[in-house]
């Protein structure tokens, strides 16, 4: 009498098919996870965190800092105002990395979608805020005329998110919305 084997998968197979697709699952669910969602959070907190530090450096230093917002060319800067003329030389004190950040305007990546900043007693939007050296209040210099600032923010946008990052006219708070 021969015996007979029965067609199938032993549980040892199972198993060891089963941590296999576990292991390609926590792999590949981080990736995927990535939604606009997130990347936009992440851009729009460096960003913030970046007004921030020109604030605290202003209030620090005793030294004028500053944020340029360029819709036009998609970008971020922090400076510090020691004259007349913005030097862009300011550096994350945690990452080493120059406060700079471009954005592609392409929409599959994020965009800096708009930027208001109105200061008291002008018309329009500028593209620069100014943290005054010592007290942190945010400025604007108009030809030698500090003009105090009205309304302040800046937006990003990922798709069909975004996020709109604002400063408080009195005391340069920085929130995300």
């Amino acid at each position: 009498m021969s015996a007979r084997r029965e067609q199938g998968y032993t549980l040892i197979e199972l198993i060891v098919v089963i941590a296999l697709l576990t292991l390609i699952a926590a792999v590949a669910v981080p990736e995927l996870s990535k939604n606009d969602e997130s990347m936009l959070e992440v851009a729009a907190s460096d960003v913030a965190a970046a007004i921030r530090l020109a604030h605290s450096e202003a209030v620090r230093t005793g030294e004028p800092h500053g944020v340029h917002a360029d819709h036009g060319a998609q970008r971020v800067r922090v400076y510090r105002l020691p004259e007349l003329t913005p030097i862009y030389d300011v550096y994350d004190p945690l990452t080493k990395q120059l406060l700079d950040f471009q954005f592609s305007g392409d929409t599959n990546e994020v965009e800096l979608d708009s930027v208001y900043l109105t200061f008291r007693g002008m018309w329009g939007s500028k593209n620069y805020i100014g943290f005054a050296g010592g007290s942190g209040t945010p400025k604007y210099n108009d030809s030698g005329t500090v003009r105090m600032l009205h309304t302040g923010y800046v937006r990003l946008s990922y798709r069909d998110a975004n996020r709109t990052i604002r400063i408080t006219p009195m005391n340069g708070r920085v929130t995300v919305q």
